[in-house]
């Protein structure tokens, strides 16, 4: 629709009207051609800017838990705002929305309701008590023409880059809890599709001269002007015309025809230059968590990994050092489980301080019901294996089977025999000795009166050798 503040003079509106005829624009496109458009996401999640040649719209999306509104308990609501600021353009006024701010966004908010753009019933919380309130805020900031095309594309990069946090409902209490960011990864809204306007201009001047996105100059020139709102399945989801110039029913439907070829192209892009921002954000996300070198690498450092918290601060370490770390900390937990000799009760302290002393390192570990009555003969049996082992004839003491053996042995082949005997023994009362020293109170019965008498027992042990050695000294 014209806009009769805008000043063209005379010899500009001939000069247009006569390009037009040729099929031929003042930009240089042709009667069906659209300005390129470029989106600006960010920084925060549910905001857009875009730009179609010169205009520029900036679209906000924010939401709010209300109780529902309608009669419709397990519904949300969608809502469209349209403000055009002061210095897009000197036509506009600052306060209350204008009549062309108003229409463009009831427009605009009839292509998204009525359509079923937004699955309202995924934004109900707890039915009857809390929904989600999607309210979506449109800013023009500068009017070169076309500003509904402008909005349309704002609006819908908005709500597909917007993130609602995320709410649960507590069975107990029925209250609602509103997760942050940091806890919880905000979800996105459900859209069915993305509504675009498409805007033909009609000149009175001209019957069947049509323009598509026309310019502001244009705009100043035209006489009436169409503006379809199409998805990417041509469905058709609003329409709108202004002016007073008439037009031709057969002319209306040609345009809704090349507003669904367009339509299509531009979700594409829209679509892509989405996609893009998205592996942007999620490349911030996980720089701003796990560092840039986690951004850098998508296999390394992502959510669910195992080296999330394997890496020293700053994350500098390639891939070569942290393989060679890992190893090294095996091999260090390897060597603690072997030399695992630390003792957990007080007679294995005793045992350790008799093993510095040199008395029972040959003695063979027996037990405790036998012990009392054979402790002498554990000790003839580790003198007679170091009388051996010196190359000495055993005594003729009844200490043990192998020193009654190497007695009665009167050749050397049973010496040798009784030799291996002794060595047989001692290492296996090495091998006892180890196994007992890795024992821990784990190994102790469970059961209290059990452990009592294991406990009384080994003290009770301590206390004879301790008496044995004071006598011998």
């Amino acid at each position: 629709m014209g806009h009769p503040d805008v000043l063209v003079s005379v010899n500009d509106r001939e000069f247009i009207l006569e390009a037009l005829r040729k099929n031929l624009r003042v930009d240089g496109r042709g009667p069906f051609d659209s300005r390129p458009v470029a989106y600006r996401f960010g920084p925060g999640d549910g905001t857009c800017e875009v730009s179609l040649g010169s205009t520029r719209v900036l679209a906000v999306v924010s939401a709010s838990l209300e109780p529902p509104s309608g009669g419709r308990g397990n519904e949300g609501s969608v809502t469209i705002h349209v403000e055009f600021s002061p210095m897009a353009s000197p036509n506009f006024e600052q306060g209350r929305p204008g009549e062309e701010a108003s229409e463009l966004a009831v427009l605009l908010e009839r292509a998204v309701r009525e359509t079923g753009a937004v699955d309202v019933e995924s934004l109900c919380v707890l039915a009857g008590k809390r929904v989600w309130h999607v309210r979506c805020d449109v800013h023009v900031i500068d009017h070169c023409g076309n500003i509904a095309g402008a909005a349309s594309l704002a609006a819908g990069a908005a709500l597909l880059s917007f993130r609602r946090p995320e709410a649960t409902v507590d069975p107990q209490t029925q209250r609602v809890v509103i997760h942050p960011a940091d806890a919880r990864e905000p979800v996105p809204l459900a859209l069915h599709h993305l509504p675009v306007a498409v805007t033909f201009g009609f000149f009175a001047e001209s019957e069947g001269l049509v323009v598509m996105d026309p310019s502001v100059r244009e705009e100043a020139v035209l006489g009436s002007d169409l503006i379809v709102v199409l998805n990417a399945h041509d469905e058709l989801c609003a329409l709108r015309k202004g002016g007073g110039c008439a037009v031709d029913p057969a002319e209306t439907t040609r345009c809704v025809r090349v507003a669904a070829a367009a339509a299509k192209d531009i979700v594409d892009q829209l679509k892509a230059a989405h996609a893009e921002w998205e592996r942007e954000r999620d490349a911030r996300r996980v720089r701003r968590h796990y560092g840039a070198e986690a951004a850098a690498d998508p296999d390394r450092g992502l959510p669910g990994r195992g080296d999330r918290g394997e890496e020293p601060s700053g994350g500098n370490l390639s891939a070569a050092e942290r393989g060679r770390t890992k190893t090294a900390a095996a091999e260090e937990e390897d060597e603690e489980e072997d030399l695992g000799d630390s003792d957990s009760d007080e007679d294995h302290s005793g045992e350790e301080d008799e093993d510095d002393e040199g008395e029972d390192d040959e003695a063979v570990e027996m037990s405790e019901e036998e012990e009392e009555g054979e402790e002498e003969g554990e000790e003839d049996a580790a003198g007679e294996g170091d009388a051996m082992e010196e190359g000495d004839e055993p005594p003729g003491r009844g200490g043990g089977s192998a020193a009654r053996a190497a007695a009665d042995a009167s050749d050397d082949d049973d010496d040798v025999l009784g030799a291996f005997d002794a060595a047989a023994k001692r290492h296996e009362a090495g091998a006892k000795k180890r196994a007992k020293k890795k024992a821990t109170w784990d190994d102790l019965p469970g059961d209290e009166d059990d452990l009592a008498k294991a406990i009384v027992a080994k003290v009770s042990k301590k206390k004879k050798r301790a008496k044995k050695k004071a006598g011998a000294a």
